[in-house]
């Protein structure tokens, strides 16, 4: 394993590589980042233009950041309403009835810090061109599709997973198997980039993927509760550790066994984009039709054996990764 903060080498695989699977929140986009900066300019917001004190501003936007970590969404409720109640409930009662703005304001302020950067637009533009490219993420179906949707992420990737949507969440490495099923490619064609040890990378261990990539928070934006390697069984342990996801593609081997295509040929993969959202009804759940996965990967010549069988994690997991 290798730790890449200054000068990036490339990974050492015996496959050549076809496909990259991104992790979503923290990994692409900086999700708890910009939850954080949100909520502060909701503070900021009650404070100057509501009467709150400076501390009971603050109090109030880090109790409701705190419940909507927590449970970022309600299956039963929709996402509006669900959140405009978060903000009820750490509201004090003489505020309540601001419930409705300040979610207005916040969900407004997380999509303007949650936004790709020009930087990485222009990474996965790229990427594509040599590349099939995925989103594998946990986390429930409509606060997952909402991001990707109002982020129009689908333009830049062929496959996107929600565990919501399927039988598994990472680290079981049927989700994984699911991606390269969908995609036509053996486990040992793909890199995993994620921030979670336990899930991005233990997955993508198990599977038998090519290599994976840890891409650790800052340590600012760490909270109770994310793991370490001292966390983790001793077999998980990344390919590399980035500092940075604008830093992959100067550590992919310099060849690749996917044929590449053009700029109109990415766009037109993007149209036919394999996903687990069933399109007819917005966020509505479907399990595709998908063979023994672990049957058909296991006797592969990127041979998963070796590993104890996948977690039996839950797919209803409200933490997003």
């Amino acid at each position: 394993m290798s730790t890449f903060r200054g000068a990036v080498k490339r990974l050492n695989c015996e496959s050549k590589i076809s496909t990259i699977f991104f992790d979503l929140d923290n990994t692409l986009i900086a999700t708890r980042k910009a939850d954080a900066k949100a909520c502060s300019k909701v503070a900021d917001l009650l404070y100057c233009e509501h009467g709150f004190s400076r501390e009971l501003a603050n109090e109030t936007a880090t109790n409701y950041l705190t419940a909507f970590r927590r449970c970022p969404d309600n299956p039963d409720v929709a996402l509006a309403q669900w959140r405009s109640q978060l903000w009820q409930d750490v509201l004090p009662g003489t505020h309540k009835q601001l419930a409705g703005e300040l979610y207005g304001r916040w969900i407004d302020w997380r999509y303007r810090y949650l936004a790709l950067s020009g930087e990485i637009q222009t990474m996965l533009q790229t990427l594509r061109l040599q590349y099939l490219l995925g989103i594998i993420t946990n986390g429930p179906t409509a606060a997952q599709w909402e991001k990707i949707d109002r982020l129009a992420l689908n333009k830049y990737f062929d496959c996107i997973l929600v565990s919501s949507d399927l039988p598994w969440a990472k680290p079981d490495r049927n989700i994984f198997y699911a991606a390269c099923h969908y995609l036509g490619v053996l486990p040992g064609q793909c890199v995993m980039i994620g921030d979670k040890l336990e899930t991005d990378i233990q997955g993508g261990i198990e599977a038998s993927l090519g290599a994976t990539v840890w891409l650790p928070l800052p340590v600012e934006q760490r909270i109770a509760g994310d793991r370490t390697m001292n966390d983790v069984p001793e077999h998980v342990r990344p390919d590399a550790i980035l500092d940075s996801v604008l830093k992959l593609p100067a550590m992919l081997p310099p060849t690749t066994s996917f044929r590449g295509r053009t700029p109109a040929q990415a766009d037109q993969c993007g149209r036919e984009q394999k996903t687990t959202r069933n399109r007819a009804a917005q966020y509505n759940r479907i399990l595709p039709e998908i063979p023994d996965l672990y049957s058909s990967y296991s006797s592969s010549s990127n041979d998963c054996s070796q590993h104890s069988n996948g977690s039996t994690s839950s797919s209803s997991s409200n933490s997003s990764s």
